[in-house]
């Protein structure tokens, strides 16, 4: 071998893949510790060489902390695939090896640094490695001095399931040679891309919802901690440059403190001077608001933390051109370090007011909420136990005082229950995070909005619940859960109500053991016992094994908190009796759920993990491509969550899907989805819709001719904004007899809508109308911005539209149900159009 060409290749090489060597992300002037394993030594890599994967951060993260007394690694919980979320602890020995103590000490200062929430945004995940080498390595003064009454929180890899998903996709696509082509498979990613989790969850919404066991995990550490500062790294489209907050001015959360907004403006002066001085450009006033508390940037802002967002121009295949010059991994990484290290500095500069800002915080916030007439909040979940233990969760998770009611209360017209209501006071330390899950303004100072302007406690989950301006009696003992469940050799049957607990999974639970389960289509009263509609009924055979029947009741009991009722009749007192014909069998079901480009990842994520974790139901996912391939008469539900389908499925997939409907399918389509059904399975609707087409086009003919109106360019943001419905929380009327509503309770619900896709409007001469279970109220604005446009758009518009097809059904949504996996209160409808599609009658002429 002639190794002078080889030893030539590989200096090439090396070259073409644009790493570089670890002087170049390292002050000048500044000496290390040649005895602390630097990320190269160990990775066998130039940092910006290939993107690194999660096992090998903590990997190195490991080595770190085994070798350094003034490092610690804090393992926190496991991803949904089984990754390790940790975080590196780095401060002064003597603080290491009395960590817990220094958690609540308020003279030390904590400083969170976040990396790579998004999968796919890897410089942050990159950069952690450097971040932590550099604290211990570094002879700085700023920083040793610093560790001493500083301790660093490292989060290297917030989402370890999309960096891996990402990583694996990138490094098998790029070429030893350096393509910086953006059309190069190494720069476009395949769906659902590594941006979200293994459930396809954008995790930087999360932080409030807590939907996600990432989330869940990391709030713990979160409150344990109470940092002073956190940062959160990310990467935005390849052309920008690079931004950290403040953030647009008049977009912050009205909660979010002028102090605060002072603090991070001051932090923002380091990033300026550390990015001035490598020559980066950047900004920081605009795009990004800071206004939905569910953000890793905006969440802190509401617990006296300093919360900042950091995002930096992406080189996914490691070196990108863009039509603002070229762009590459080994930068980005460069300047994640840089803005971690100006915020380790800055936060010295500024330590005593940072420590005095935390240490005010909650005083001062209880000191504001005492001027409001409003004392607090009682909250009640309909569905009894289950729900109440639910809304328990979720306020100890975020460290939100609240009682049990001590008595029935009576509060405008709702009776909430003795030790089944919860009351919230705004007297506590998290007063402000309270304030705004419980927050209705519909008017806010600027209209734009970076991700939704709603996201109330009540109305997302369906609670009945009131503000109230003195606090009722309440008591803190946790109410015992005593279902009143008999069991009893005499009886033919077992019922089992769909409004308690967690029905769905039981029933799915119940399917698995017994063949035959029946569903009833309305209310009866057998034995005494008032059973709403949707109740599932388990017949009991003469020759029933008692002992496995009672093993499986009590199953259902513990695991799902069921109330279920024996019956030993037909007979109704009230009602329909057992043998009605609306008391039918349910079906198995197995649903196709369609995935793959075009879809909406998020919404998709939300429905797979709502069946799997919740209903545990299994759904095949398929790709949209694959369709063409697939017996449809397999299954009996397919779901369309919202997507381009005119794009990506032909004509000929459209008859196949209609002609499966008729044949006894129910299709289930969601939002575009919807549309898509409306046009091409629905001629009858489509005709209308060209008549009423039609019709305006005559009316526009006969009308005065306008005058365009020239309007100031300076306006078209806000004018823009106008059109956008970027997450509202709208009124909605729902029929409560109707199988797509049962277990849901409140005739007026609350629905998050968010995008531009919208079911058709009731023809205006229809007399009568049964299709329609959920829509919009008159008066539509409930929480959020919705603005006169959207407001006109929306008023009386159907959110639920079921239909009979053939022997099958076409189940419409004009929202999402089960928004992030968070709107409990409207999850219910796409629940019940799997297993409750049956019930649905022909009412369409």
């Amino acid at each position: 071998m002639n190794y002078k060409y080889l030893g030539l290749f590989l200096l090439l090489a090396t070259g073409l893949a644009a790493a570089k060597p670890l002087e170049f992300y390292l002050p000048e002037g500044e000496m290390f510790d040649a005895t602390i394993p630097s990320p190269p030594a160990v990775l066998g890599q130039q940092l910006g060489d290939r993107h690194l994967r999660h096992d090998q951060i903590i990997s190195y993260l490991s080595v770190l902390a085994a070798s350094r007394p003034e490092a610690r690694l804090i393992d926190y919980g496991l991803t949904n695939e089984g990754r390790r979320l940790v975080l590196l602890a780095i401060s002064a020995a003597d603080n290491i090896q009395n960590l817990d103590a220094v958690k609540s000490d308020p003279n030390i200062l904590k400083l969170w640094a976040g990396f790579s929430v998004h999968g796919n945004e890897s410089s942050g995940a990159n950069a952690s490695v450097l971040f932590a080498w550099y604290l211990l390595a570094t002879n700085n003064p700023t920083i040793k001095n610093g560790l001493q009454d500083t301790v660093v929180l490292i989060d290297p890899v917030i989402n370890p399931d999309g960096l891996s998903r990402f990583t694996t996709y990138v490094n098998n696509q790029r070429s030893l040679s350096t393509v910086s082509d953006p059309n190069d498979l190494s720069h476009v990613e395949v769906w659902p891309s590594g941006r979200t989790n293994h459930y396809w969850f954008d995790l930087n919404r999360d932080w409030l919802l807590l939907t996600q066991t990432e989330s869940k995990s990391r709030i713990d550490q979160f409150h344990e901690w109470q940092p002073h500062v956190l940062t959160d790294h990310h990467e935005m489209g390849s052309a920008a440059s690079f931004f950290f907050q403040p953030g647009v001015p008049s977009r912050k959360n009205p909660l979010i403190t002028e102090q605060n907004v002072a603090l991070t403006s001051q932090l923002a002066q380091f990033h300026a001077d550390a990015l001035d001085q490598a020559g980066q450009f950047y900004y920081s006033k605009e795009s990004f608001d800071d206004f939905y508390p569910g953000k890793g940037s905006t969440y802190p802002d509401l617990q006296g933390s300093i919360g900042i967002l950091f995002e930096q121009a992406r080189a996914m295949g490691g070196v990108i051109d863009t039509h603002n010059g070229q762009r590459s991994l080994a930068v980005g990484i460069h300047n994640q370090f840089l803005t971690a290290v100006s915020t380790f500095k800055g936060a010295q500069q500024h330590k005593q007011a940072l420590l005095a800002y935390k240490r005010n915080f909650f005083d001062q916030a209880k000191q504001q909420a005492a001027k409001l007439s409003t004392k607090g909040y009682v909250v009640e979940a309909p569905n009894g136990h289950h729900g109440t233990q639910k809304v328990h969760w979720f306020l100890n998770k975020h460290r939100i005082e609240h009682r049990f009611l001590s008595s029935n209360k009576d509060i405008e017209g709702h009776v909430y229950r003795q030790d089944s209501a919860i009351y919230i006071p705004l007297n506590q330390d998290q007063t402000t995070l309270v304030q705004s899950l419980f927050n209705t303004d519909t008017s806010f100072q600027d209209n734009t909005f970076y991700d939704v302007s709603a996201w109330h406690l009540g109305m997302a989950w369906g609670l009945h619940w009131s503000a109230v301006k003195s606090a009722p009696a309440t008591h803190d003992d946790i109410p015992a859960f005593k279902p009143n469940n008999a069991y009893q050799n005499q009886a033919i049957a077992y019922a089992f109500d769909w409004h308690s607990g967690n029905a769905p999974a039981a029933l799915r639970y119940l399917a698995e053991q017994h063949e035959s389960v029946f569903i009833s289509g309305k209310d009866m009263t057998i034995n005494g016992r008032q059973l709403p509609a949707g109740s599932f009924v388990l017949p009991v055979p003469k020759d029933t094994n008692q002992d496995e029947l009672f093993a499986t009741l009590s199953t259902i009991t513990d695991a799902f908190g069921v109330q279920w009722y024996p019956l030993t009749t037909s007979l109704a007192e009230a009602g329909i009796d057992l043998g009605s014909p609306n008391v039918r069998l349910l079906p198995s079901p197995k649903v196709m759920m369609l995935v793959g480009q075009g879809i909406d990842a998020y919404q998709a994520g939300s429905l797979w993990h709502l069946f799997d974790t919740q209903v545990y139901l299994p759904l095949t996912k398929v790709r949209l491509s694959h369709l063409p391939t697939v017996k449809l008469s397999d299954y009996t539900h397919i779901i369309m969550p919202d997507g381009n389908y005119a794009k990506h499925l032909s004509d000929e997939q459209a008859q196949a899907l209609a002609a499966w409907v008729k044949q006894g399918g129910h299709l289930v389509a969601l939002q575009r989805g919807a549309v898509w059904v409306e046009k091409h399975l629905q001629a009858d609707s489509e005709e209308t819709a060209k008549d009423k087409k039609t019709g305006e086009q005559s009316s526009e003919q006969s009308a005065e001719p306008k005058t365009p109106q020239r309007l100031s360019y300076a306006d078209y943001d806000q004018q823009a904004a106008e059109k956008i419905l970027g997450g509202a929380i709208v009124s909605a009327q729902a029929d409560l007899s109707h199988p797509l509503a049962f277990g849901t309770h409140l005739a007026t619900q609350h629905v998050l809508m968010k995008g531009s896709s919208l079911l058709q409007a009731i023809d205006p001469a229809s007399e009568a109308y049964f299709h329609v279970p959920l829509q919009v109220t008159e008066t539509v604005r409930a929480a959020g911005y919705v603005s006169d446009h959207w407001q006109e758009k929306l008023q009386n518009r159907p959110l639920v539209v079921a239909e009979r097809s053939g022997q099958g059904t076409l189940i419409k949504f004009g929202f999402n149900p089960n928004f992030r996996a968070f709107w409990y209160g409207t999850q219910r409808w796409i629940i019940n159009a799997i297993f409750h599609a049956e019930l649905i009658k022909k009412t369409q002429q």
